[in-house]
């Protein structure tokens, strides 16, 4: 049961960075570190659920429907991607990259411990 949970929870965040991708209005991905932390947010989602669900409980269309929408995604950001500013003009801009310095490590070490678990 926590397999089909899990998997829904990455068929959800998929399905979330595509609509912030192809819509605009207030959740839109507004600036180009926005799209980057946002896909690299995907990768980590991904290389977690790899570790994570036990996928001879949980249906692997699950994955192929995330993995669908997550090229959905990426297809909108790319299209919008050149139009974007590099980053909004914001007074908390220190913080934000604290943050996804932060995210990024954390993020980069998981991505790591799922390909050295893989092979």
């Amino acid at each position: 049961m926590i397999a089909v949970v899990l998997a829904a929870v990455l068929v959800a965040v998929a399905v979330l960075f595509a609509v912030r991708a192809w819509l605009g209005g207030r959740f839109s991905l507004r600036d180009r570190v926005m799209v980057l932390a946002e896909a690299f947010g995907l990768v980590v989602a991904f290389a977690a659920a790899s570790m994570l669900v036990d996928w001879t409980q949980a249906s692997p269309a699950l994955w192929a429907v995330a993995v669908v929408v997550a090229a959905a995604g990426t297809v909108g950001a790319a299209r919008r991607f050149a139009a974007l500013p590099w980053r909004r003009t914001r007074r908390r801009w220190p913080l934000r990259v604290v943050r996804l310095g932060l995210s990024g490590i954390l993020g980069s070490g998981l991505v790591a411990l799922a390909v050295a678990v893989a092979s």
